[in-house]
């Protein structure tokens, strides 16, 4: 008698339910049903972190939603509650970290993303499905960007508001980064973004004012060469995050700690190729540094507490799995965290209802 986890029932009740509501004709493969679960995760990650309100849910002063809620959603219309509560108990980050929150009140369930959340505003007034004006004023201006100088523009959060909206979109192509980008800025995000190196050139001349930028998995386009050259052209960066770009080397942070002075947070834990001397030469020599995430670092039991005590004495903020498995008993002896701990901040926590989200990526 085969037996499947809850999990898996879910995984082919949604394979089946959304091919136009008809049955399956056949036994979905491991990667479909994986290809489903990864598509559940991802409207649940979407709808727990950004879109509740804006898709019409309520959401309590700590982040919750009603699970029961979940499914009246057209994204989650497939599922059933004790399917999407399953997942929500399952899903875990690449660190070992729990993604989603549930706790049970009064008979109810509630459930909310354990970290990264940033809500955005319902885009119709309260009680009706009519646009606000400031709605209906972005959406006029996204779809005739080209008729528009935005250079002058003064409100930074206006425009990174556009900027992501089109990132969601999949609409935020070079013509449209080309006009976005205006000196206002001072943080960017530039992940799942198509950069070019006319567009790179582009961001450090027309955004001279940026003290914050994530090329998190834009590793096809950020090399030790091109990164020297945004260092060179925006020498007052502060916040960096080069997580997944893995055509870096550690040269780069060699670079970084002689051309950004005022450098004091850096995600660098995936994709480059660090070794334990660059890592600890750059803690030596960042003086402001306080934020170092380099998680994905091998090191030996004895290289690992090192680092460790290095940072505490500089007063650093070390991210770091623990030593090789096999050595010391496997232990981690280094601080380490899962992806809810990365720092609650990507630029800088200004306040604004845009930061959150961009803070805690960063």
């Amino acid at each position: 008698m085969l037996l499947l986890s809850v999990t898996s029932v879910a995984a082919l009740a949604y394979i089946s339910r959304e091919n136009s509501g008809k049955p399956m004709h056949h036994e979905p493969s491991e990667a479909e049903k994986e290809e489903s679960m990864k598509r559940l995760g991802k409207r649940l990650t979407y709808i727990l972190r950004y879109g509740a309100l804006k898709e019409g849910l309520e959401v309590n002063e700590n982040g919750y939603v009603k699970l029961e809620d979940l499914p009246t959603l057209g994204l989650l219309k497939y599922y059933t509650s004790d399917e999407l509560l399953e997942h929500v108990k399952s899903s875990v980050s690449s660190r070992g970290g729990q993604r989603f929150d549930w706790r049970e009140q009064n008979g109810t369930v509630f459930v909310r993303a354990a970290y990264l959340r940033n809500f955005e505003k319902s885009p119709y007034h309260p009680g009706t499905k009519v646009f606000t004006l400031g709605e209906s004023c972005m959406t006029y201006v996204l779809k005739h960007l080209d008729d528009y100088d935005l250079e002058d523009f003064p409100d930074e959060t206006i425009i990174r508001l556009m900027i992501r909206r089109l990132k969601r979109q999949k609409k935020l192509n070079s013509a449209a980064l080309t006009a976005l980008l205006v000196p206002t800025l001072t943080r960017l995000d530039m992940e799942d973004v198509y950069l070019t190196n006319k567009t790179l050139r582009t961001l450090w001349t027309q955004c001279p004012n940026l003290v914050a930028i994530s090329f998190r998995n834009c590793g096809y386009i950020i090399t030790d060469s091109v990164l020297a050259q945004l260092a060179k052209n925006l020498p007052n960066l502060q916040r960096l995050n080069l997580s997944g770009c893995d055509h870096l080397s550690s040269n780069c942070l060699s670079m970084l700690s002689k051309r950004l002075p005022h450098l004091h947070f850096l995600n660098i834990s995936t994709g480059p190729r660090l070794t334990y001397e660059a890592v600890l030469s750059f803690i030596k020599s960042a003086k402001e540094m306080t934020f170092l995430d380099v998680y994905y670092l091998r090191t030996t039991p004895e290289e690992n507490r090192t680092l460790v005590e290095l940072a505490k004495e500089k007063g650093v903020e070390l991210i770091l799995r623990g030593p090789k498995p096999g050595q010391d008993g496997g232990k981690e002896s280094g601080q380490s965290i899962d992806d809810s701990a990365q720092s609650n901040s990507d630029i800088e926590n200004s306040g604004d209802e845009d930061d959150e989200d961009f803070d805690n990526d960063l």
